[in-house]
């Protein structure tokens, strides 16, 4: 055997470890934890903060959070929004859950960790991507034993774009949900190997904290990853003949936990699941209801709603080249901005918009498929492989339906959530594991030297990269034309002059995303060029590992980082309080109602309804204000709200008295006989509502009818308001006309709870303009619980005898309370086990 030949089938010496063994775990999460301190220094060293369209909608709400806490009452009702809809049950708003022991010691936790991290607005979600990122790294390790491929794996799961980016646009409750799932999927895999109470009782825990965060739809397809998992395992040991019950014995242990997970958060879910029936996701539209239009959703969103945001099918090519399809939020350079920096979003694909691709990195992308290939008889891997093609094919929704619609069909509670595309975040987390298992296989190989015919193959490969690298830069254009073929201008520029751009300027606006493109390729040969020659050298033993590994993390680094950046935008913390500065047209209203200064609402409450380009924005900006509007923004608004807006319309004076509207704010001029101008501003004005009607109004009769029939009363304005209500059921009672001098006056108006002091010389009907919720409202007229009727298809009335009398309406819901009971006594219980298990551990070492 000749020397060479010798050399080339010797096993590799071990290089001595830079980092000592025990401590290797240790530098692993350390360097991880670096990462995004640096990744996120503008915020955490500069105070900055994240102004995305979800964050300034949930920051609307801070001031009717602070009058909740001075008021002592937990949120349970949101006056400012709809005319008015539960907020806890639709899960906009939480109050303080000091019965919740556990959440209470996290919420501490987080509180702790933002004031570390120096930015009390974004250092709690920074936190949970730390989490995240050392919950995969625990993950990865422990399906491949390889820390430089747990690294690496948990570094490219927490920059996936997708993931990274929901800090920039307000996204912040779905890394709260994803951060515990890797923990989640580690503690199942110990218990099929060993059941154990400290692992059972930890579990419990796990998919509590996760539950915490509120968004269903990401645990949804948390327990879709799940019970895949189950099922395929299952179906696997059954046909190959292997033990089945320390699996079917996992299975049960989950559904246990799940059971102790959702007691502890019983006052938030009993009460979502005692909203959910009235919301826009639990009943179908009134015309699909009484079968005049569409088809049932079955209790769900439309179909169209709920897939409007299905991924295109050729969008699945920008997880290769990220520009594809004009990416999202990018930074622009060019003569129409003077070469000065501006965001624009040049998005052009098939979903209404969107902040980025759904990109994972090209070297992620590369090493997964080696990985899978090489490890495609482990049977994770292969759960892996299906989970990833379920969810892509899911996410094609309405673009290619064929299993979407079996899901939104017979699936229970999927056709409840919008978005398709959401459920990409499995493959934002199994790509990069399986790019774990190519690292992993790869270093394995660099134990023993290539082979001739391995090291030609390698030649080829980085030989290839490095022609296409330098052929990107030299034949920039070619790269650019085949774009044009691909994409050709006059398509694409029509379609962002849809999105309103100006004609004049969507040409160089595509040029721009053609250059955007073509700097893709060249990024994309440059860091595979970079990556897998380093492998390369590696394995022919003309590098060191530590030199493979920094380079090949520091390709896939460049690779995600620069694109990552693009829609990242924190602004200095002057911003946010700019951005909730009460402008001009607010400030109009404001003194005009007396209320500048002043804590909570007038004596005498009112609405505002805003309206830009003729229809609502989807905004709470006006609740920071404490002015109630009439719309708003929410993704599961109350049914009959929404047949009524459908149905009659935002544009209806009827409506307007109806919903107590005493001011409309507007950016065009409106010389409606119905309005009065109260600001004149340049880009806002403001108009009093001449026929305005008061939040609480006595009417003459009253008559019985109900669904479409009482709304195309209401579009076509057959009725006064004051003169007769339409009851959803006959109460029998003879109602008298109002005289002069009966009175209806709000002496409280908190937030679970009002006070009308009424005066009456007859049996009258009193219309309270507020929404009608049957689950927790309750009335009281001089303390005796009296009967709300439902009125003109979505707000209240009473009855109230002759006299003086106090009404006041409370909201009470059963769900909640009852849930306060049980998450109690959940957590107590748990924390009880843990207590026990603990002494139990050490009475057991000290004997």
């Amino acid at each position: 055997m000749s020397k060479q030949t010798k050399e080339r089938t010797s096993a590799r010496t071990e290089e001595p470890p830079i980092i000592p063994p025990r401590f290797q775990h240790h530098a692993a999460i350390g360097l991880l934890i670096l990462s995004l301190v640096i990744f996120f220094r503008e915020p955490i060293f500069g105070g900055k903060v994240f102004l995305g369209a979800d964050n300034i909608a949930s920051n609307s709400f801070a001031t009717f959070l602070s009058d909740a806490k001075q008021e002592g009452v937990f949120p349970l009702w949101n006056p400012y929004i709809f005319c008015g809809m539960p907020a806890y049950g639709s899960l906009s708003v939480s109050g303080d859950r000091y019965f919740d022991l556990s959440s209470t010691i996290l919420g501490l936790t987080t509180r702790i960790a933002a004031f570390v991290l120096n930015n009390q607005s974004a250092g709690w979600v920074i936190f949970y991507y730390m989490v995240f990122a050392v919950g995969m790294y625990l993950l990865a390790w422990s399906k491949l034993q390889s820390k430089i491929a747990a690294t690496l794996t948990s570094f490219a799961t927490t920059f996936s774009t997708f993931i990274i980016i929901w800090i920039m646009a307000g996204h912040n409750t779905k890394i709260a949900v994803i951060a515990l799932f890797p923990f989640i999927f580690y503690t199942i895999e110990r218990l099929r190997d060993r059941f154990q109470w400290s692992l059972a009782l930890l579990l419990a825990v796990l998919l509590h904290f996760s539950f915490l965060p509120s968004h269903v739809q990401m645990i949804f397809y948390m327990y879709l990853a799940v019970g895949l998992y189950f099922v395929f395992f299952l179906i696997r040991s059954l046909v190959k003949k292997e033990d089945w019950k320390g699996l079917v014995r996992t299975g049960v242990v989950f559904v246990g936990a799940t059971a102790i997970a959702f007691c502890m958060d019983a006052d938030k879910y009993l009460s979502v699941l005692e909203y959910n029936p009235h919301s826009i996701r639990g009943s179908g539209p009134i015309a699909q209801v009484i079968g005049e239009a569409g088809k049932s959703t079955g209790g769900g969103l439309d179909y169209d709603y709920a897939t409007s945001w299905s991924w295109g099918v050729g969008e699945a090519f920008t997880v290769f080249i990220p520009s594809l399809y004009g990416f999202g939020k990018v930074e622009y350079r060019g003569p129409l901005t003077n070469n000065q920096p501006q965001d624009l979003f040049l998005y052009f694909g098939p979903q209404p918009w969107t902040d980025a691709p759904q990109y994972m990195g090209i070297v992620v992308l590369v090493l997964a498929m080696i990985g899978f290939w090489r490890h495609r008889h482990d049977p994770f891997v292969q759960y892996i492989a299906i989970l990833i093609v379920f969810s892509v094919l899911v996410a094609f929704g309405k673009e290619l339906p064929l299993v979407y619609d079996l899901m939104y069909n017979y699936v229970p509670m999927f056709n409840k959530f919008r978005v398709p595309s959401m459920i990409l975040v499995l493959v934002q987390i199994m790509i990069p594991l399986l790019a774990g298992y190519g690292i992993a296989s790869l270093i394995a190989q660099g134990k023993e030297y290539l082979s001739a015919k391995e090291e030609k193959r390698w030649k080829i490969v980085v030989g290839s990269l490095a022609a296409l690298f330098i052929l990107s830069i030299v034949a920039r254009g070619v790269f650019i034309g085949i774009y044009e073929m691909l994409f050709p201008p006059s398509e694409v520029s029509a379609i962002l002059a849809q999105k309103g751009y100006h004609p004049r300027i969507v040409g160089d606006l595509y040029n721009y995303i053609a250059g955007l493109v073509a700097t893709d390729f060249t990024v994309a040969f440059g860091v595979l060029l970079l990556s897998f020659g380093s492998i390369y050298f590696w394995l022919r033993r003309s590098m060191k590992l530590t030199t493979m590994v920094v380079l090949l993390g520091f390709a896939v680094l460049i690779d995600l980082w620069r694109v990552n950046t693009g829609p990242m935008d924190p602004q200095e913390k002057g911003s946010q309080q700019s951005a909730f500065a009460a402008p001009d047209y607010v400030r109009a209203i404001l003194d005009q109602e007396g209320m500048t200064g002043q804590q909570g609402l007038p004596k005498s409450p009112f609405r505002v309804l805003e309206f830009e380009n003729g229809v609502p924005p989807y905004s709470n900006m006006l609740a920071y204000w404490r002015l109630q509007s009439a719309y708003g923004y929410q993704g599961a608004k109350m049914r009959r709200y929404q047949d009524l807006v459908d149905v009659a319309g935002l544009q209806n004076p009827l409506v307007w008295q109806m919903m107590n509207v005493k001011y409309i704010i507007t950016d065009t001029p409106d010389s409606s006989r119905w309005l009065g101008l109260l600001y004149d501003g340049p880009n806002k004005k403001v108009y009093v509502n001449r026929s305005v009607l008061p939040r609480a109004f006595f009417v003459n009769r009253y008559e019985v009818g109900d669904g479409l029939d009482v709304l195309r009363k209401i579009a076509s304005r057959e009725f006064d308001a004051r003169d007769v209500v339409y009851l959803s059921a006959d109460p029998g009672v003879k109602i008298d006309p109002p005289l002069p001098g009966m009175e209806a006056n709000f002496t409280e108006y908190g937030i679970n709870h009002f006070v009308v002091d009424v005066k009456t010389y007859g049996t009258n009907l009193l219309f309270l303009s507020e929404s009608y919720y049957p689950k927790g409202w309750k009335a009281f007229l001089n303390g005796s619980e009296i009967l709300i009727l439902r009125a003109n298809y979505h707000f209240r009335a009473v009855i109230i005898p002759p006299g003086t009398h106090k009404l006041e309406l409370k909201f009470e819901p059963t769900g909640f309370f009852l849930g306060k009971t049980l998450s109690l006594g959940a957590n107590v219980i748990v924390l009880l086990a843990f207590g026990w298990l603990g002494w139990d551990s050490w009475r057991k070492r000290k004997s």
